[in-house]
């Protein structure tokens, strides 16, 4: 059976225009963003927006126990009914983490008198979870043309509202504000969801018992991916907190602004790239088997690894261009450990390619097994270079680890004969 219908999308072409400006126009914002926080805010609280940042990445993985990658695997072959009856079940377990999580940050805030933006983090977690699940769905879904207007709506829309306002108006330049304004971003981007999708079959779904089996079996299911999910957003974000706990909120701050430079050219690769590589490569497994799938990969690897060149270079000396701008000496002295960062992230990238091409061909005990190790790695380059070499030491130790990954990913996907290296597949 074929996927629910929304509304008609255009040409081939116009669908893939559009889809390019709405990502780019997502990284552009997000690139923005953190440039006005250190211009107009400072770089203390930069760096707390960075650490908010992270944990709003990081919770959704610890919530979602892994069943959403395996949902989302699944709905590119399920029929409507079995697709939108697993996603009920999901998001009625999603929304009852929240509720718990929103009701011990309300109770703490009130008891303990502690800041109530934490209330509102809270919030904006919640919808940038099931943000993230609409977009990866209706991409799975090939309704990229959506995907991205919903995902453009929550990452881009909100922004381009709140930084001239805030320029205009200064009372709007502090994080409460911020949060704010993301929070509303993501729940229009939620409500475009429900009207888009209003002629889908929710009502009766919603309409039959609760079966907690579904949830139960997802979940014992999901463990390996859990894990893996886990190993992979830590080895993303652990950077921040070791940087903050040995060096400073300040300086935790110079290093979420160069991240956020060199990784929006991997987030924008990511989401216009991979938006299209993963069904692709998920169908071509499914249909032709693991020397299809092999070759696929293969091609695009060779188109990731030119577009992640160009794009970080780019990237890298627009912002260079308009560092003058942001008007912080700090950021100045600390220019051959930015190039090392973005360097780093681009390798990085390269090797996620790989974790994407491993979950697609069902290897799920391989992904989960390279995600944790690569924290471990990265931890302990960390620990022996933050002290000696700061923000350098932080940049290098991206950059090893990386490599490593890089390395070991490849030699797992083309190092070995098709049927010794894809017969060790997992939950196929």
């Amino acid at each position: 059976m074929s996927a629910p219908a929304l509304p008609d999308s255009p040409s081939r072409l116009l669908v893939d225009l559009m889809v390019m400006a709405m990502r780019a126009s997502v990284m552009g914002c997000k690139f923005g963003l953190a440039l006005f926080i250190a211009r107009y805010l400072d770089l203390s609280s930069l760096g707390l927006y960075g650490l908010a940042a992270g944990a709003i990445a990081a919770v959704p993985i610890v919530v979602n126990l892994g069943m959403n990658h395996l949902l989302m695997r699944d709905a590119v072959t399920a029929s409507p009914s079995e697709m939108i009856d697993s996603m009920r079940h999901y998001w009625g377990f999603v929304t009852f983490a929240y509720t718990v999580l929103l009701t011990i940050a309300t109770l703490v805030t009130v008891l303990f008198g502690t800041p109530s933006l934490w209330i509102l983090i809270v919030a904006v977690i919640m919808f940038e979870h099931v943000g993230n699940d609409i977009f990866y769905l209706l991409s799975s879904l090939q309704r990229h043309v959506w995907a991205n207007a919903i995902g453009f709506i929550r990452g881009a829309a909100w922004i381009l509202i709140y930084v001239p306002l805030a320029i205009w108006d200064s009372s709007f330049r502090s994080l409460p504000y911020l949060f704010g304004f993301w929070l509303v971003g993501c729940m229009a981007s939620v409500g475009l969801f429900a009207f888009l999708s209003r002629s889908w079959p929710w009502l009766a779904s919603f309409s039959q018992p609760f079966r907690l089996s579904v949830i139960t079996e997802a979940i014992q299911k999901s463990f390996l991916m859990l894990l893996s999910d886990l190993g992979f957003i830590t080895s993303q974000y652990i950077d921040r907190y070791l940087i903050t706990l040995f060096l400073g909120l300040k300086v935790a701050g110079i290093y979420f602004l160069f991240w956020t430079v060199g990784s929006s050219a991997t987030t924008f690769l990511a989401l216009v790239l991979q938006q299209r590589q993963r069904p692709s490569l998920i169908s071509a497994y499914r249909t032709s088997g693991p020397s299809a799938h092999r070759q696929l990969a293969w091609r695009f690897l060779q188109t990731t690894a030119l577009a992640t060149a160009a794009l970080s270079t780019a990237v890298g000396f627009t912002f260079q261009v308009l560092l003058p701008w942001v008007a912080q000496p700090a950021l100045t002295a600390q220019w051959s450990a930015f190039w090392l960062i973005v360097a780093g992230l681009a390798v990085r990238y390269m090797a996620d390619f790989g974790t994407l091409a491993l979950f697609t061909a069902h290897l799920d005990r391989l992904v989960t097994v390279t995600n944790l190790t690569s924290v471990g790695v990265l931890v302990m380059a960390q620990l022996a270079l933050l002290p000696l070499a700061g923000l350098h030491g932080a940049g290098a130790a991206i950059l090893l680890t990386a490599l490593i990954m890089l390395l070991w990913r490849y030699s797992l996907l083309f190092g070995f004969p098709i049927s010794n290296g894809y017969s060790r597949r997992v939950g196929a």
